[in-house]
């Protein structure tokens, strides 16, 4: 007869405090380094930078308990189910806050499961952080700035309100969410990531409120 969940079990394993503190030191020092010191200081959003830092040290403590002790593999597939759940009932990433949230998850596993040596594990967790500086650095791709705003007008289309919503922020709109319509009070609230473009001269910028006041 056979079972819906795998019965295989990781087999028990000496656990030697001394390695589990120096990966943990590890791993800390890699999730600060990636969250505050990169993440925090480039997209400023306090909210993910809390999420990632105790995501990372969750799951690192998690991978300890499951190589240190007789855990079956369904235990493992039921920790990512709850992951899944939570990440479905939470607030959507953006494309860089996702990638940042696999750099989190990738040096808990390096660093939690034991490959041999911590040095192993620093290596590849800066492998890892370095990777996500470089790639996000500044000088390779525009910074970008998040914000909600609350606009006393509804739109017909979504091309209208983008359109609306660079001339007002005089930005290029990235990613444009609509949270809340209200047809009653005339209001729509949307969240917006967007670059900022140079500032506009005197004679465009009242141009610009111009157009904007005629829609």
């Amino acid at each position: 007869m056979t079972t819906l969940f795998p019965t295989t079990v990781f087999s028990a394993v000496p656990l030697a405090y001394g390695d589990v503190l120096a990966r943990l030191g590890i791993d800390l020092v890699a999730i600060a380094v990636l969250t505050h010191a990169i993440y925090l200081r480039r997209h400023g959003r306090r909210d993910l930078f809390v999420v990632y830092a105790m995501f990372n040290v969750g799951l690192f403590l998690a991978l300890v308990v499951m190589t240190a002790g007789s855990v079956s593999v369904g235990v493992g597939f039921g920790l990512f189910a709850v992951l899944s759940i939570v990440r479905l009932r939470s607030e959507p990433f953006s494309n860089v806050e996702l990638g940042y949230f696999f750099v989190a998850l990738v040096v808990a596993l390096v660093c939690g499961l034991d490959l041999g040596s911590p040095l192993v594990a620093a290596a590849l967790a800066a492998v890892a952080v370095g990777a996500a500086a470089a790639i996000d650095h500044p000088r390779l791709v525009r910074s970008t700035k998040r914000t909600e705003l609350v606009l006393e007008v509804v739109f017909a289309d979504e091309d209208a309100l983008r359109r609306h919503v660079e001339e007002r922020l005089n930005a290029d709109v990235g990613d444009l969410s609509v949270l809340e319509l209200d047809y009653v009070r005339d209001i729509t609230r949307v969240a917006v990531r967007y670059t900022s473009r140079p500032p506009l001269a005197p004679a465009s910028r009242e141009e610009a409120h111009v157009a904007v006041g005629d829609r």
